[in-house]
This record gives structure tokens, sequence and C-alpha cells, in this order.
């Protein structure tokens, strides 16, 4: 018997320069206009400023500054904890109102037409969000269309405060995070084995029964990933805090801003950019983590 030496031959895909070809643009892209810019707002946290100047150096005066403030005068912490509950709030609204459109457009939808609801869902998202806001503003307004419309209907008799409150903040967040939700949760719906949802009707299981056993233990990595999404972008907005939301709102912490308006309040009323910087740089932080979170979290469902 005679032995081949040949020597094995690697994988096309592992031998072609093509996938490497087609990353490059995004990962140049990326560290150009995202990545950079990062690193660099994170290096300005550790100037100082003399004689209202920034100078380079590294130093933790801001960091100490911060964190001594975060009980007393700015009460950073309170601001946090805000974001936070708002953050968790919107993104369980969200999930809540967004996953049975999924489901419905996934199951309910001739298949036909759903590529149709699909776009007609995330169209929202191709108009600006300013403009959006805006328009909201005009619907929950205190002399609004909503008011107007329920006062003449006879089902109120004064407006509602729903403008300049944490209601009308997660009202824009929503309708900014729903497009995005609404798609990874259809994609990861729709990647569910049919036939594992037709194998537990066959065994016998209600309608509820395989949702609560197949359907949504499946669907676990798509929840997560629009958590994610959902408290991420929440803790980053300004817009909607202020336009909609007054940049403060009463909620059951109390009546304290967003750390992200926070933040945009002191870099319009301050020369202090290091600082501001330095706050931007913990609000990154916080969401590092919740991301970290999410993937580890994902990672151990799948």
């Amino acid at each position: 018997m005679r032995l081949s030496l040949n020597r094995p031959t690697r994988p096309p895909d592992e031998a072609s320069l093509l996938k490497y070809f087609c990353h490059a643009p995004v990962v140049i892209y990326d560290s150009l206009f995202f990545l950079l810019p990062l690193l660099f707002l994170v290096w300005i946290g550790f100037w100082t400023v003399e004689n209202y100047q920034a100078v380079p150096g590294f130093s933790l005066t801001n960091y100490i500054d911060i964190f001594s403030q975060l009980f007393s005068r700015s009460r950073y912490a309170f601001a946090i904890a805000q974001s936070l509950w708002v953050a968790a709030t919107t993104t369980l609204l969200g999930l809540l109102l967004c996953y049975p459109f999924a489901l419905a457009l996934a199951f309910v939808v001739p298949p036909k037409l759903q590529r149709f609801a699909l776009v007609l869902a995330i169209a929202p998202f191709w108009t600006s969000y300013i403009l959006r806001l805006y328009a909201w503003q005009t619907v929950i307004n205190t002399n609004g269309l909503l008011n107007t419309l329920l006062m003449k209907l006879g089902l109120i008799d004064a407006p509602l405060q729903i403008i300049f409150t944490q209601v009308g903040t997660r009202i824009g967040l929503l309708h900014y995070l729903a497009p995005i939700m609404i798609l990874i949760l259809y994609l990861v719906v729709c990647n569910i084995d049919a036939t594992l949802l037709n194998a537990s009707k066959n065994l016998g299981a209600t309608t509820w029964q395989t949702f609560w056993r197949v359907l949504l233990p499946l669907s676990k990595p798509g929840l997560v990933y629009s958590a994610v999404f959902g408290a991420i972008f929440s803790l980053g907005d300004v817009l909607s805090g202020i336009i909609l939301g007054g940049g403060t709102g009463k909620s059951i912490l109390g009546s304290f801003p967003l750390f992200s308006t926070v933040i945009f309040n002191e870099y319009a009323a301050s020369t202090n950019f290091p600082r501001t910087s330095a706050l931007a740089t913990l609000l990154i932080g916080i969401m590092v983590v919740i991301l970290a979170a999410g993937l580890q979290f994902s990672a151990v469902e799948e």
C-alpha cells in the first residue's frame, strides 16, 4: 500500500485573503470614526485645566472630584440611578410591546406579506429622530392633539401632564427603540426551527405550553440582545429627556435629571472639558458593563 505524502491543503476560506479584504473597510471605518474618538475622549478625562485651558497629562483629579460629589452637591449617584431606572423600565416596556408584535409578524401575518409588514414596522427609523420628538411634542403637549381629543370626547376634564415628564421621555425612547427591537426579535423568532413547535403540539402541549416551554426559551438570545440595545441607548440618549422630558422628571427616586442630561449641561455651561469627558467615560463604563453582562448571559443561554 502506498501512503500519500501530500500535505493537507487548507480550506479555501482560510487560504483566501478575500475575507480579510472584505473586513478591512469595516475595521478601518470603525477604528477611525468610533474607536479612536472614544479613546481620545477617555484620554481627555485624565487632563487638567489651568487658566481655563486644558492641559494634557495624566491625573485622577477629575475622577476624584466626581466621586467626591456622588451624593453631595452635584449628586451624580442619584442621576445615575435615575438613568438606570428609566433605561430598565423603558427596555421592559419595549420588550412587552415589541415581542408580541414580532410573534404576530412571524406567525399571524401571511408569509407573502411579512416583508412588507416588516418594512412598515421599521420605517420610522428612516426619519429624523429630532423631527419625531418634535412631532410627539405636538401630540402630548398640554394643548396638544391627545389632550384636545380626550377632552372633546369627555374622557378627561383637565389636560394630562405628559409633556416634560418621564412618561414623555419614555415615549420618545420607545418610538426610537421599537423598530430595531422588532427587527432583532423577528429575525430570532423566524430562525426557530418550526419542527420543534410542531413536535410540541403533536405531543399534546397546549399553545401556552408550547410558547412557555419551547418558543420563549428559544427566543431568549433575541430578548437579551434587544434588552442590551434598549438599555444602552436609553442610558446614552439625551434628546428625549430634554425635548419631551424637560431634563428632569419625577419618579420613585425623586426629581433628578438623567445622567446624560447632566453631562450635556456640564458641557454646555462649563469650560472644563476634561471633567466632562470623565463624566462621559463613567457613563461609557456603565454601558460596557451592561453589554458584557448581556453577552455573557446570552452565551450561557446558548
